[in-house]
């Protein structure tokens, strides 16, 4: 197998005897991972490396401190390795000092995403590491081995969200799809006495059954308030610059909208939930607001003779206000996933705020995210969501992992004997 000058291929600044090369890309369990070992022969000498072993290497690790006792849990999920290189086997060409050896691994299936969730010092909390571990294995008890150690990315293989991705891609909503609605409905007043009002809100979201990742995903708030009864004569007089009580929210940053993350984590016998919140509030969001004028409507105004009641002075009515926000979200966190020591579910948190103490609702919505990807990816072609400052682009945080993802120059070398 050999690999193209010209193919997107990390690789590190520096030339030690073991070099990795792998796309920047996203993988999906049941998948191959194929790419290079590179050999710098003279270093290879130097160091006085007989053997180079390829590994592949993944396991959900949790560790959990409580007063002065710690607690780590392991769950080996995928473990092989293959010997690429020794002593005596194979040669670069006369006057070259480096050979690649090409290696494939097959990912098993149905694996768990990576994923991180830990906090200093001691890296409490959990994660999910893929990793692909080249071993240079030197001759001598007292020698140690050479290792470099490069992370892969890794979800789940999601065949439904993947044609899912491109039904939402070309939707946006023309109304094939139905909408998956939460609704809340409460009375509320301005202090600890008066006349209760009521307030209505609606979240909807395409009703897909999950929502994959990195595609714009349709939502709608919908808003609406009703006064305490007033009568009419009082309505008419109310000046029209005054906001009346409750008020709709005049944009949509007077909401809070967010993703929120729960975290479960097990360490033998101790256990932790951490919740996680991802607002979307993107700057770059475009956003379709509706808020018209209020109005006011007679409580009478069921028939004829009723509406022809509602005119008089002393009949009552209430102020109507509502608004609506529409627009996208992209999820690109780790997606839904549960195993034995981790699990990480997600759900949609509306939060409206009206005057008064204690006066903000609450819309609940639990979704399931599913990777939306049925074959590896470039990490570059998972940026296409638009950012303010363009050269943000390169750094925006998939899957909610670090730079040495996706960043060659981040692998980790260390020597020992194991």
């Amino acid at each position: 197998m050999g690999i193209l000058a010209n193919s997107p291929f990390a690789t590190t600044s520096a030339r030690p005897a073991i070099l990795i090369h792998i796309p920047r890309s996203v993988f999906v369990s049941g998948c191959a991972i194929e790419g290079e070992v590179e050999l710098n022969f003279r270093q290879l000498r130097e160091d006085n490396i007989r053997e180079v072993q390829l590994l592949l290497d993944g396991a959900a690790r949790t560790i959990l401190t409580t007063d002065t006792t710690t607690c780590t849990e392991d769950i080996p999920l995928v473990h092989e390795g293959v010997v690429v290189w020794t002593q005596g086997s194979t040669y670069p060409a006369p006057g070259e000092g480096t050979l690649r050896i090409p290696f494939r691994f097959q990912l098993p299936p149905d694996l768990p995403p990576s994923f991180r969730d830990q906090k200093p010092p001691w890296s409490e909390g959990g994660a999910i590491r893929y990793s692909l571990i080249a071993v240079g294995v030197r001759a001598g008890t007292l020698n140690q081995n050479r290792r470099v150690r490069i992370p892969l990315a890794v979800v789940q293989r999601d065949a439904v969200g993947a044609a899912l991705r491109k039904k939402l891609s070309a939707a946006a909503n023309d109304g094939e799809i139905p909408w998956k609605v939460g609704r809340v409905e409460e009375r509320i007043r301005r202090g600890l006495w008066g006349d209760y009002a009521v307030v209505q809100a609606e979240l909807r979201i395409l009703d897909v059954g999950v929502c994959p990742l990195f595609v714009p995903i349709p939502f709608v708030i919908e808003i609406k308030t009703i006064s305490p009864p007033v009568a009419r004569a009082k309505a008419e007089a109310y000046p029209t610059d005054k906001p009346v009580f409750p008020p709709v929210p005049s944009s949509y940053q007077a909401l809070e909208f967010k993703l929120q993350q729960m975290v479960r984590v097990r360490a033998q016998y101790f256990k932790q939930r951490t919740p996680k919140d991802i607002v979307f509030r993107d700057p770059t969001m475009i956003i379709d607001e509706d808020v018209p004028p209020r109005r006011w409507v007679p409580l009478d105004a069921e028939s004829a003779d009723e509406k022809k009641a509602g005119d008089s002075a002393e009949s009552k009515g209430t102020w109507v206000q509502h608004a609506t926000f529409r627009s996208t979200f992209r999820l690109d966190c780790p997606h839904t996933f549960n195993v034995d020591n981790i699990r990480c579910e997600y759900t949609l948190e509306l939060k409206v705020p009206f005057p008064g103490l204690g006066n903000t609702i609450n819309v609940s919505m639990p979704i399931t995210i599913t990777s939306g990807l049925d074959a590896p990816i470039l990490r570059d072609e998972l940026t296409e969501a638009p950012v303010s400052d363009p050269s943000q682009v390169s750094r925006r945080n998939i899957l909610d992992l670090p730079p040495a993802y996706w960043d060659a120059t981040n692998v980790e070398c260390d020597d020992d004997k194991a």
